[in-house]
């Protein structure tokens, strides 16, 4: 069922037992394993298609003869190909962009995806996540050499022989059939790890000024996610004390707002949450196509509107929890009108209150519109003395997100659960700020005062966040004072408490 090509220059003990691991890791009676002896008078390409010329059966896999491979792996790759008969090509890493300078791994912690082990001899074992494990092909433009599939009764094109040795034999197989109509996809169903670590030389350099003189006109190529992994969770019925206020303050863009609360509806249980709709300046007319709306709701959700005639993100959401959400609410959920819930995230947050000990915020994983990410937790370092950086993990990876609950320095206000008394204990949003960070202080002082702040990987909603932007020279002006004047200011005076949670380096 499955041919197995690998070039080798080891002696006859390295490879008969390689050769021994490849048979017993395999897991298929049906494997013919195809040995080529090398010792530099070949390249990669013309080993892998004279193995391909004798193979004898339709799935056919190159790989380095320095990998160690898990128990069944054959049974997996070959479900992996049954169950996405729309792909020609499966590897174990690769990424989603290719540059026109020809390092695909440029914008490495975006774009690659894949998991590979590392254990080169005298050293510990470690592992490349480029991405999580997740229960699909990953599509992408380009495949590592470390392992490539494929069924060659679907490849429109072999291995290049003009172009490298032991370099740049993978990216010009990846790209030509891509370029043709045939997908590419990266498995996480089985393991392997890496004996060695490969590193660019002279012959990889020369290699890719062939490579780019070839295929310069098809560069740069990027291969964006086509939707959002939302993952299926099986939800439990969990006590509630108290249900969550979700508070959302909006002006004008309806189209956003009822797409908000549409989702929130649609994937929340009624019984846990009301909303609070904070409008900070809409048209006359438009607070009445609000107020149509939230009639048409009411058998669905209990909609608070509240209306104010300025915009102050921290005063606005202060005034709606001071005067507007009693305390039967023990949770405050800040949502901003562009987002978009894609699954039970009000269910997800308070469960992570529930089971776990003095939590500050809990957040979630937030994609852009083109389907990227825009928030899997806030990130920060130090970047020199007195000058703190703050960034999104992920900020624009294609699938270098998380899947799972984390511990995190923060969660942006874009959607961020906090407890109500915990809220109020924190003294509430600091309304010096006039664009942004009193979320980021926010969840400082939750870390300060010995809080845990949480993010689940597994709740997940779009943020429109370019559709409601401001771009323009006062907001930016006001919002680097809001950084330099305010929060560095007022991490500085406590990095004592923080330094555990800040390192030094991105």
């Amino acid at each position: 069922m499955i041919t197995i090509i690998y070039s080798t220059h080891k002696d006859s003990k390295y490879n008969s037992e390689f050769k021994k691991h490849l048979e017993t890791t395999v897991g298929l009676k049906n494997a013919q394993i195809l040995e080529y002896q090398n010792n530099n008078e070949f390249s990669l390409a013309q080993v892998y298609n004279r193995g391909i010329g004798e193979s004898i059966y339709d799935i056919v896999v190159c790989l380095h003869n320095d990998v160690k491979l898990e128990q069944g792996w054959g049974k997996k790759l070959i479900k992996d190909f049954e169950d996405n008969p729309d792909y020609g090509i499966i590897g174990k890493a690769g990424s989603c962009y290719f540059p026109e300078s020809g390092v695909y791994w440029e914008r490495m912690g975006q774009t690659m995806v894949g998991q590979v082990y590392h254990h080169p001899e005298g050293q510990n074992k470690w592992v490349n996540k480029y991405s999580p494990k997740l229960p699909f092909l990953i599509p992408v433009v380009t495949l590592d050499g470390l392992f490539i599939s494929f069924n060659k009764t679907k490849i429109k094109h072999t291995f290049d022989e003009t172009i490298g040795k032991y370099h740049f034999y993978d990216h010009p197989f990846s790209l030509s059939n891509y370029l043709d109509g045939i997908k590419l996809g990266v498995t996480t169903s089985f393991e392997i790890t890496h004996k060695s670590i490969g590193q660019p030389n002279e012959e990889f350099y020369k290699s890719k000024e062939v490579f780019l003189e070839k295929y310069k006109t098809f560069l740069p190529l990027e291969l964006k996610p086509s939707t959002v992994y939302v993952p299926e969770i099986k939800e439990k019925r969990i006590k509630i004390f108290g249900k969550t206020a979700v508070i959302i303050p909006t002006k004008s863009k309806l189209n956003l707002l009822f797409d908000c609360v549409n989702s929130i509806i649609e994937h929340s249980d009624q019984e846990q949450y009301e909303l609070f709709i904070a409008d900070t300046g809409s048209s006359s007319d438009e607070i009445n196509q609000i107020k149509d709306f939230i009639l048409e709701k009411t058998n669905l959700s209990t909609i608070h509107l509240i209306e104010y005639n300025y915009y102050n993100f921290a005063k606005i959401n202060n005034d709606v929890v001071k005067n507007h959400v009693s305390n039967d609410f023990e949770y405050i959920l800040f949502c901003n009108n562009d987002i978009k819930f894609l699954n039970n995230i009000i269910y997800g947050l308070m469960k992570i209150h529930k089971q776990n000990h003095n939590v500050g915020t809990a957040g979630c994983r937030l994609h852009f519109e083109d389907n990227l990410v825009q928030h899997d937790g806030i990130i920060s370092w130090v970047a020199k003395p007195n000058d703190f950086k703050l960034s999104h993990a992920g900020f624009k990876s294609h699938y270098n997100y998380s899947t799972n609950i984390k511990k995190v320095i923060g969660n942006t206000a874009g959607l961020m659960m906090i407890k109500k008394s915990l809220f109020e204990k924190m003294g509430y949003f600091n309304e010096e700020y006039k664009v942004c960070f009193e979320d980021v202080e926010m969840n400082f002082k939750c870390l300060i005062n010995g809080f845990t702040n949480y993010l689940d990987g597994r709740y997940v909603a779009y943020h429109y966040e370019s559709q409601t932007r401001k771009n323009d020279n006062e907001h930016d002006v006001n919002m680097n004072n809001d950084l330099k004047e305010i929060l560095i200011p007022f991490a500085n005076k406590n990095i004592i408490k923080l330094r555990n949670y800040i390192p030094h380096e991105p």
